[in-house]
């Protein structure tokens, strides 16, 4: 269902196969200081932000909740593989444990090698440049609004060059007809 070359570059034929995951900082408050760490799992495939959950610190809880919200919005359909960075929140017994209880591999970036997770790391990238730095929030709640805004974005809007120019949501619809 997807193969593997050197440096975890996964390149899954169908959706469900190979998600990645990881945790961002998300800032807001009148002098941008406050913070909340955004938890967020995307399908490998097409790109899809399956899941998001935020929390003020990035925890194994944290990581596992997503996980859990992951699966359970994807009507119980768990990926074959989860890849993760080596953050504490993702080498976390809690964590591992849950995804070899559910039958997941779990994948990691090698150490000192934050391009292996590029997939994530793309996703901040995006929400941060298009969309973040237009909207300062001054609460949290305002902040949980722009963040649910900006994903919704992403999957049914942001049209992507990879995904032969459809969004996320449009590619994964089109994957999920074939195999049906």
């Amino acid at each position: 269902l997807y193969t593997v070359n050197m440096g975890h570059a996964f390149h899954p034929v169908a959706p469900n196969v190979v998600w990645v995951t990881d945790c961002s900082e998300i800032t807001y408050g009148k002098d941008n200081k406050q913070r909340l760490r955004l938890s967020a799992v995307k399908d490998l495939h097409d790109h899809s932000v399956i899941a998001w959950c935020v929390a003020p610190t990035e925890t194994a809880d944290l990581a596992t909740k997503t996980m859990k919200l992951a699966i359970e919005n994807n009507d119980g359909i768990k990926p074959d593989t989860v890849h993760s960075d080596q953050g504490t929140a993702y080498t976390s017994s809690t964590y591992n444990t849950f995804l070899a209880g559910e039958g997941i591999t779990h994948s990691m970036s090698r150490p000192g090698t934050p391009g292996d997770n590029s997939p994530m790391e793309s996703l901040w990238r995006h929400l941060k440049i298009e969309r973040f730095s237009f909207e300062h929030c001054l609460s949290e709640l305002e902040m949980m609004k722009r963040i649910e805004a900006a994903i919704n974005w992403y999957n049914n809007e942001r049209r992507q060059e990879t995904l032969n120019g459809m969004t996320p949501m449009t590619y994964r619809n089109h994957a999920v007809k074939k195999t049906a």
